[in-house]
C-alpha cells in the first residue's frame, strides 16, 4: 500500500473488546502492562522497556498503519474501558510476511480475549487489508499462544529461528480462513 499522510485506523468491536487506534495517553497503561511479572517471558527481549520505549511503540505502529494500511490496535476491555494490551497485524520484512500477534495484561489471561482480538485482526487482514496469507510466530513452549492461533484456524507450518530465538510458525490463507474449518496440529 502506498504511504499516506493520513491514517484511517478503523475501530473493531468484538463481543467483549474494542480494538482502536493507539493514543498518546495510552502510553502509561501500555508501560504498566509491560512491567507485569513475566509478561515478556516468551519474547526475544524479556527485559521490560523504559517508559520512552512504550511511547516509541505507539509511534511505530501509527507509522506502520500509515505505510501498510494495517497494524496493531490498542485492546480495550468494554466492561471497564481499560487498555488491556494490543493485538493486530505487522509486516515482517525479515520474512516478507505479515504476522498476527497480541500481548495482553496478565489480569485478563484465561478469558479468551487473545483469541477474540486475534480473530478480529485476522478478519480485518483478509477482508479489509486484502492479505492473502497471515502467519503467527510463537515460542515453542508457549502453549497458551499456540492454542490461540489454533482456535483462530491457523496451522503449524514449520520452525524457524528469528531474532535469535527458535519459533513455531503458523499460517492461514484467506481461502482457508473463510471456510473456518481449518484443522491444526501442534508441533512435536
Amino acid at each position: 500500500m502506498p504511504v499516506s499522510d493520513t491514517i484511517n485506523i478503523p475501530t473493531l468491536l468484538t463481543p467483549r473488546l474494542l480494538l482502536r487506534a493507539w493514543k498518546p495517553e495510552d502510553a502509561d497503561a501500555w508501560f504498566n502492562i509491560l512491567q507485569e511479572e513475566d509478561i515478556l517471558h516468551y519474547f526475544p527481549n524479556q527485559t521490560p522497556p523504559a517508559r520512552e520505549k512504550a511511547e516509541a511503540y505507539i509511534t511505530h505502529h501509527l507509522t506502520h498503519w500509515r505505510m501498510r494500511g494495517y497494524g496493531h490496535w490498542a485492546v480495550v476491555n468494554k466492561e471497564d474501558g481499560q487498555v488491556v494490551g494490543w493485538s493486530g497485524l505487522e509486516y515482517l520484512p525479515e520474512l516478507n510476511e505479515t504476522e498476527v500477534a497480541y500481548l495482553l495484561s496478565r489480569r485478563v489471561w484465561g478469558r479468551g480475549f487473545a483469541t477474540e482480538a486475534a480473530q478480529a485482526s485476522l478478519q480485518f487482514g483478509f477482508e479489509s487489508a486484502g492479505l492473502e496469507k497471515i502467519i503467527g510466530l510463537v515460542h515453542p513452549e508457549n502453549f497458551g499462544s499456540m492454542h490461540v492461533l489454533e482456535k483462530c484456524g491457523m496451522t503449524f507450518t514449520d520452525r524457524i529461528t528469528l531474532w535469535g530465538m527458535e519459533m513455531s510458525r503458523y499460517g492461514v490463507n484467506r481461502s482457508t480462513f473463510k471456510d473456518g474449518q481449518t484443522s491444526s496440529k501442534r508441533p512435536n
